[in-house]
């Protein structure tokens, strides 16, 4: 597995711009864990009790709904957060599961000892707010944009989103590093995995996108 290295959580939005110096007692209470892949982090319907911060590989969020249909919510990967709503939601519950897609690195900080800290820190409470606000803007425009869309821009949508998060430049464009079956692409833009079959099928033809083994490659030409 590649690796990508991050210096501490202060790197990732939800900490930016916060004190380095104000910022050492949260480093001191995150904890490590390594995860193979398949390996659940957190279960649908568990206790929210923390934030998590990727380091390196990748997870995606499912949830089952009432008819035991799996959809994926989200994939994230290396540098992203999971969680951060739980630091200010007592006794909430998760929606999804959040399920390794390769081995992974996670840190995490729990609820009590986050909310320690910013009790003794209020202007790490006010950056961290701020910085959340920020965060909801840009998935409501993320939302916004998916309602507004057809199904092979949704795919392609997500697709280049994956190439910007989760990608390494080869040959022909960029190559997604996470394997992708149309089931797990379908599950994420909410559409049949016909439909999806379909869409990727035309963005093939249309040389906006082609595939090596399991992987996707989004072509240059589509993301420039």
């Amino acid at each position: 597995m590649e690796k990508r290295k991050y210096l501490c959580l202060n790197d990732i939005p939800l900490f930016s711009r916060i004190d380095k110096t104000s910022f050492t007692p949260i480093c001191y209470a995150t904890k490590k864990q390594h995860m193979k892949k398949g390996e659940y982090l957190f279960k649908q319907g568990e206790p929210e009790d923390g934030v998590y911060f990727i380091k390196e590989g990748s997870l995606k969020f499912v949830r089952i709904t009432e008819n035991g249909e799996e959809v994926i919510i989200q994939i994230v990967g290396a540098g992203e957060v999971i969680g951060e709503t739980a630091l200010f939601r007592e006794g909430a519950f998760s929606p999804v599961s959040a399920i390794a897609l390769e081995e992974a690195n996670v840190c995490s900080i729990d609820s009590k000892s986050f909310e320690k800290i910013i009790i003794g820190n209020p202007e790490i409470a006010l950056q961290i707010i701020k910085n959340l606000s920020t965060c909801l803007y840009d998935t409501w425009e993320k939302i916004t944009e998916l309602n507004t869309q057809t199904i092979q821009e949704k795919v392609i949508s997500f697709l280049i989103l994956l190439s910007q998060e989760q990608g390494e430049p080869c040959t022909e464009g960029t190559l997604i590093k996470i394997p992708l079956t149309q089931q797990e692409i379908a599950s994420a833009v909410g559409a049949s995995r016909v439909m999806v079959s379909q869409a990727l099928q035309e963005l093939i033809k249309s040389n906006y996108i082609c595939r090596k083994r399991k992987h996707y490659i989004v072509k240059k030409q589509c993301i420039y």
